[in-house]
């Protein structure tokens, strides 16, 4: 509860006047009191009279105390203490946010001078820089979340982002490749065995990137016909972390055709000759360099993009070749519940809007069938 007293004051020359100060606790933040201070020349029923109004005042109340602890400081013990189990590559993505867009441009604002103006003139700026909508959503996101963490802590009295204008996400449509452009890069690929199986892993089991990269032999199962998919490998500030996939539904072991199997097979006789020699690793990668070593998640995608390039095949990236593998099982009739399960997604909402696209073919199907069924005998219709 917040305290106050009132002290006369005599200047040099006999004047009277009477200084309040208010004593609103200590800051939750910095630990150090909070007090205000007002002076008033009058009367010290005057001065008694502006104590209770200050005491009154919405503003001074300790429950809604707004700390003078300035931006960056209050991120930096938000992202340390109070996010204490995200994953590292989550807590590299916040730290990389703080630091290059919300600190440059509002880390030495006291909070209590935080409004939501400065706010909507940071995301303009952003908005000038031509960071896409994403990225600005995700920043602003950063920035909301502690902020709330403060007033949940009442170190401030309101969150100043609430108001602000957002650009609209504009969702990215993936390209994705049917089954000729498939046949005709694995014929392209013929002889680099690492592009075999990328393109293997992508569009036939629908790996992620990661996925791929932490994919070693001890996880194909040869005599069941499957692959299991139980690591993930992932870019971080501090490096390469091995890690679970990105949820349960992640963790999957799914079936492989004979033909995949076949690859496979001659892909890891390749990799056993390769363990005869002196200078191989062999650290049991299916994907990887030529002394064994793992290839990291982007090096996967530059592999798959200069081969793209070189080729002269249709430009889509690494991870549009999963969408392919969606794409291809939906079209086929192959159920969605299915789908979801080989891809490793957690809700088959994200599998349908996100993941399967709509070809011609699939259209001209749809209309097909509806033909089908509207006219079994092929009778005419008579206008």
């Amino acid at each position: 509860m917040a305290m106050g007293n009132i002290r006369k004051r005599t200047d040099s020359k006999g004047r009277v006047s009477y200084q309040i100060s208010l004593d609103l606790g200590r800051d939750p933040l910095t630990g150090e009191r909070i007090r205000r201070y007002k002076t008033v020349h009058g009367s010290k029923k005057q001065a008694e009279a502006e104590l209770q109004k200050m005491l009154a005042s919405p503003t001074e109340n300790p429950d809604a105390i707004k700390s003078s602890v300035r931006l960056k400081d209050w991120l930096t013990t938000w992202l340390g203490e109070y996010l204490p189990d995200i994953a590292q590559t989550t807590r590299d993505s916040y730290r990389e946010k703080i630091t290059n867009h919300i600190n440059p441009a509002l880390g030495n604002i006291p909070l209590n001078q935080l409004e939501t103006t400065r706010i909507q003139r940071f995301v303009n700026g952003m908005i000038a820089q031509g960071l896409s909508p994403k990225t600005i959503r995700n920043t602003y996101n950063n920035l909301n979340a502690a902020l709330n963490k403060a007033v949940v802590l009442k170190i401030l009295a309101s969150n100043p982002c609430f108001g602000t204008v957002l650009p609209k996400l504009q969702r990215y449509q993936a390209q994705v490749y049917g089954v000729p452009e498939i046949q005709k890069a694995l014929a392209e690929a013929k002889g680099d065995t690492n592009l075999v199986l990328i393109i293997v892993l992508g569009a036939m089991l629908g790996l992620r990137r990661g996925e791929m990269a932490a994919l070693r032999w001890e996880h194909v199962d040869f005599t069941n016909k499957s692959v299991t998919i139980c690591e993930n490998r992932v870019q971080s500030v501090s490096g390469i972390i091995k890690k679970a996939p990105k949820s349960n539904a992640g963790k999957r072991t799914i079936s492989i055709g004979d033909e995949v199997l076949d690859i496979l097979q001659q892909a890891k006789k390749l990799y056993d000759d390769d363990c005869k020699r002196p200078w191989f690793h062999d650290l049991g990668y299916v994907l990887h360099k030529e002394k064994g070593d793992p290839y990291v998640p982007d090096s996967i995608s530059q592999l798959w993009d200069r081969f793209v390039a070189r080729k002269g095949l249709p430009r889509i990236r690494l991870h549009d070749l999963r969408h392919s593998n969606a794409t291809l099982m939906i079209a086929n009739g192959i159920s969605a519940k299915i789908v979801q399960h080989r891809l490793g997604h957690a809700d088959v909402s994200t599998t349908l809007q996100r993941y399967v696209h709509v070809q011609p073919s699939m259209d001209a199907a749809a209309s097909s069938t509806l033909d089908s069924l509207l006219f079994p005998q092929q009778t005419p219709v008579i206008i």
